[in-house]
Order: structure tokens, then sequence, then C-alpha cells
């Protein structure tokens, strides 16, 4: 327990031995949100002010900003260092001594994201806070924010275990640095990280909500936005709980198929 402990503890001083980092990396969400209002204007302009895809221009605003900043806070980057530690041999060290890749790497992502969450979600805040009185509406409510921590937690480690399974790869794969930057692309279209997935129309909509990526940004932000109320709610944590559930079995089965690998090369 000490050693994973320790390695919380190390991803709580690595995040902030580089703080500038994340803060660009928030600040880099400010551009995609702008082209989104001039976007979402001109079709909310175009529609007559009316709703679309089930939402008003106040609410799709609410459901961009969120889904921006909710990403980034998010957003992995050890599936680089395992890649390195196949590559390079770091991963023996994991291997011979009594301690779990998958565990120990989980606490190091867990304290990266502890530094920063408190931050982040403040900036989420007040940037809701700024579409409400800008149209004088409440974008979230108490409720709203209350069933968003377990939802935040939940896709905190759903992500986890997605990008780690895509960091497995490594093991039969050599130069993946740019096919991580694909996935990732793929993956924040498919969770909902930059418009909501009703965008895609009910029936591509409605199967991508199946998939576990929505339950790593679009799920949350719906459930702290308002869109997703009541028994919808129980059903989503269902299914997220289901996919992390599912996601721990993927992992280490990948674990154990790569490791042994590595072994058998000699690694």
């Amino acid at each position: 327990m000490k050693k994973y402990l320790y390695a919380l503890s190390l991803g709580i001083k690595e995040t902030m031995a580089y703080r500038a980092d994340f803060w660009l990396g928030i600040a880099s969400a400010a551009f995609p949100i702008i082209i989104q209002v001039f976007m979402w204007q001109a079709l909310y302009s175009g529609s007559g002010g009316g709703a679309l895809f089930g939402r008003s221009y106040a609410q799709m605003l609410a459901y961009s900003v969120s889904a921006s900043i909710l990403w980034r806070l998010l957003k992995t980057g050890f599936e680089y260092e395992i890649n390195e530690d196949i590559k390079n041999g770091g991963l023996s060290k994991y291997i011979v001594r009594p301690i779990e890749y998958l565990p120990y790497r989980l606490h190091c992502f867990l304290g990266q994201k502890i530094g920063v969450l408190f931050s982040g979600l403040m900036l989420m805040t007040l940037a809701l806070t700024g579409v409400g009185l800008s149209f004088h509406v409440s974008p979230v409510s108490l409720q709203g924010v209350l069933l968003f921590l377990p939802t935040l937690l939940g896709a905190l480690v759903l992500n986890f275990l997605i990008f780690f399974c895509v960091g497995m790869w490594a093991f039969w794969l050599s130069e993946i640095g740019f096919l991580f930057e694909a996935v990732r692309i793929v993956i924040v279209v498919l969770s909902g990280g930059i418009f909501p997935l009703e965008v895609f129309g009910t029936a591509v909509g409605g199967a991508l909500k199946l998939l576990p990526f929505t339950y790593a940004v679009g799920f949350p932000v719906d459930v702290l936005t308002g869109t997703v109320t009541g028994p919808a709610v129980l059903t989503g944590l269902c299914f997220q709980l289901a996919w992390i559930g599912l996601m721990v079995v993927i992992s280490r089965f990948l674990w154990n198929l790569g490791s042994r690998k590595y072994l058998a090369a000699g690694g």
C-alpha cells in the first residue's frame, strides 16, 4: 500500500512542478470554445432562435464550455511513459518488484489530477457563471453539481483505463506516438468532448452512447448541465461502472498478454 501512496504523491509533485503546462493546456481550450460560440451563434440564428438537437443556445454553450474544460482536465499523457518503459526496458523494474503496473500507473495519474482538478473546476464554475449572466439563466443547479461529482470520479477512472489499453499497444507496435494522437482525436469526438453526440443524429448518437467514451466526458457534462436527470442519471452511472469493470478486465488481459511477450523477447 505504501508504494501506491508514494506513486500518488509522486503524481502530485509532478503536477506542481509543471503547473505552467496545465494552465497552458486550459488556456488552449479558449480557442475551440470561441470557434464554437461563433458556429453555434450562426446555426441558432438560422433556426430562428429555437432549440437545436434538443438544447437551447444557452444550454449548448454551457455544454461546449464544460466539455472543453473537462476534456483537458481528464487528459492523459502517461501512455507515452508506458511506451518508453516498454521500448527502453524500464518495464523490467516493475516486473521483478512486488508492485502491479496498473495500480501504480493509476495512483500516479490520480495524483497528477488531484493537483489540477480543484483549479480546473473553479475555472469551469466561472465560465458557466459567465454563460448564466449573459443569458439570464442558471446553466447548472445544486442537484446537478452534486450528481456530477460521482460521475466525474467515474470519468476520471474510465479515461485512465481507456488510455492504459491504448498504451498497451506498444507491446506489439513500434513508433506508436503518432497513433496515440490519432486515437486521442477520435476519442475526444466520440466522447462528446467537442459537441453533443446528438449532432450525429438519433441512430448514430444513440449507438455512440452505448460505447464507453461518452461516459468519460459527455455524460458527466449532461448531468452537470441538467440535460440528463432523474432515473437517467442512475442508468448512466450503472453504464459507467459497467464499462469501468469491463475496461479493468481488458486492461489486465492486455497487460498479461503483453508482459509475457516482453519477457519472451528478453526486454
